[in-house]
């Protein structure tokens, strides 16, 4: 009997999953349950009908006819050629025994170089010696972080930078003397965060190179010490052959091109201050073009640098150190910049510099400014040599 009742149920249950409706999911989405049917395919008429009757590719790109491949070629190379850096700006990457040696003695005695932090084009001739073989340094002095942020410049930024190493002015020296350079420029970061801005470092510097490398002539590329007189008589006093401070560039552009406690009539009046404090001091300033200056603002420039007293000037291209810097404006050509040199002349300039990779401490200009020195200490030894004579000659006369 429980077997005949069990076998009526699966009857019963079978015919009701036959005769129902019955239904299951695919996709997420219902279907009849008939085995025959097949899922049918959407078809997303709407959206391929909106993105037919919608804006073209050259809607977005230019409101004329859309480019041919060989129009959009020509247009891709000639931005390409744009980006290219000229072929007057093409350096040599600086290798050799000369250059590695120095970076060498750099690390070991934890020295930075202005040419390395603003990766300057004419390191490698520099250090080595060049054509003329008046080997040359650019020494960082005060660390490498500067409190100042100029748009044009690589060094690092902070407004707290480490404590100035008191053992560095005899680190320099001693690294110099053995180096047995020529030349040699100082500069430094700003340090606006010490009480004199540096000015004794960089002074007591200038003295140990003088006792250890008494041969070497010395060039200070000095901050602007905010403009303070008893602060920039200390350097000049300090028995460097050259200072140096750089306008960088027309009185228009300052304050796009330079950090705002930096400006042109501060840096006018370093110059003019080191010519009042030691007068046979030679002073050097330096103008960057291709950010935006017009030649009228460039002679404008030169003129006042000459009224303040400058006796060299050095123009050179601005090249941009990393796409956080500020664009360049234009490249100038050499042709350009021999015009400014003729102009340098005109004016009365003892010495000007100008080309592409000049720079403030350029090589060649090192050179030359060295030649001027060595005639000046020629003419002064041949005064003084004339005097003790005409002290003899003047002797007997006086004993009888």
């Amino acid at each position: 009997m429980n077997s005949l009742l069990r076998c009526s149920r699966v009857r019963t249950a079978s015919s009701l999953l036959k005769t129902a409706p019955s239904s299951r999911r695919f996709l997420a989405t219902e279907i009849d349950a008939n085995t025959d049917a097949k899922p049918e395919k959407r078809v997303r008429k709407d959206f391929t009908q909106r993105l037919n009757n919608g804006p073209s590719f050259s809607d977005f790109t230019s409101s004329s006819a859309p480019l041919t491949p060989a129009e959009a070629m020509e247009k891709a190379q000639s931005k390409a050629a744009k980006a290219r850096l000229p072929r007057w700006l093409k350096t040599d990457i600086p290798v050799g025994k000369e250059v590695s040696r120095i970076r060498k003695t750099l690390r070991e005695l934890k020295l930075h170089t202005v040419c390395e932090e603003a990766r300057c084009p004419n390191m490698g001739e520099c250090w080595g010696g060049g054509k003329h073989g008046t080997a040359t340094a650019t020494i960082m002095i005060m660390g490498d972080t500067c409190t100042r942020g100029c748009r044009f410049c690589s060094v690092k930024t902070s407004k707290t930078p480490g404590a100035l190493d008191a053992n560095e002015p005899q680190n320099v020296a001693r690294a110099l003397a053995a180096w047995g350079l020529d030349y040699v420029v100082l500069t430094s970061v700003d340090r606006d965060d010490l009480p004199d801005f540096g000015s004794a470092h960089f002074a007591e510097t200038v003295r140990s190179i003088r006792e250890q490398a008494p041969q070497m002539m010395i060039e200070c590329l000095t901050p602007d010490f905010l403009g303070r007189a008893d602060l920039i008589e200390p350097v000049a006093q300090s028995g460097l052959d050259v200072y140096a401070h750089n306008i960088e560039t027309v009185e228009g552009l300052q304050r796009s091109v330079r950090d705002h406690r930096a400006n042109y009539k501060q840096s006018m009046f370093v110059l003019e201050h080191v010519k009042r404090t030691k007068p046979t001091l030679l002073t050097k300033s330096s103008i960057m073009l291709g950010v935006g200056e017009t030649d009228a603002e460039v002679m404008q420039t030169m003129r006042d640098l000459r009224t303040a007293g400058v006796d060299i000037v050095t123009l050179g291209q601005y090249m941009r150190p990393t796409k956080r810097h500020m664009k360049v404006h234009e490249y100038v050509t050499p042709e350009k910049f021999a015009h400014w040199e003729k102009i340098g002349s005109e004016l009365g300039f003892v010495y000007a510099a100008s080309g592409p990779l000049v720079r403030s401490s350029y090589k060649a200009g090192e050179f030359f400014i060295s030649e001027i020195l060595r005639k000046r200490a020629s003419a002064s030894m041949r005064n003084v040599a004339a005097s003790v004579a005409e002290g003899r000659n003047k002797s007997p006369a006086i004993q009888a």
